[in-house]
């Protein structure tokens, strides 16, 4: 598994949901796994590793710690409280930008052993599952910005991968 870094077209494409029961899911979401400690992220989709799937990992090394194996989530739920969240992504590395989420949701998905679930979630986590939501559907947080915001972010992370050869 190989990071895709912006721009590349597979950041900006919707996943298939995945075959519940898919043999070959369980060992991509431990090898994500394994990718998001190495990279020092909060969560990390499938695109974001050249997998058009619909799996996410996510741990936000909160207390108590957690790691999610999410396959097909969506969001059920949203509250009507919006926060901005200061958000980053391994796939725009170095450059941060706030923008507006939902303060909480809840979120249904499949476990690694293809096991119905849902999180209510609030603060960081619900932030994090909705950016890695997007990813799934070929958004950018980015994307969430104004169009003259975005503009200047994608200069400046121009900038930033120049700088660093």
């Amino acid at each position: 598994m190989k990071l895709r870094i912006y721009p590349d077209p597979i950041l900006s494409k919707s996943c298939a949901e995945v075959r519940i029961g898919d043999s070959k899911i369980p060992a991509i979401l431990d090898e994500m796994a394994q990718k998001l400690y190495k990279w020092e992220g909060a969560g990390l989709a499938a695109p974001q590793v050249g997998i058009m799937g619909r799996v996410v990992v996510i741990d936000i090394r909160d207390e108590p710690k957690k790691l999610y194996k999410l396959v097909n989530p969506k969001i059920t739920w949203k509250s009507d409280e919006i926060v901005e969240s200061n958000e980053g992504c391994l796939s725009l590395p170095i450059l941060r930008k706030t923008i507006k989420r939902y303060e909480s949701v809840v979120m249904e998905y499949f476990d690694e052993n293809f096991e119905k679930k849902e999180i209510y979630a609030t603060g960081f986590l619900s932030c994090c599952l909705q950016h890695e939501l997007d990813h799934l559907d070929g958004i950018l947080y980015i994307d969430h910005l104004s169009r003259l915001k975005k503009a200047r972010a994608l200069s400046e992370f121009k900038k930033i991968q120049e700088a660093k050869g």
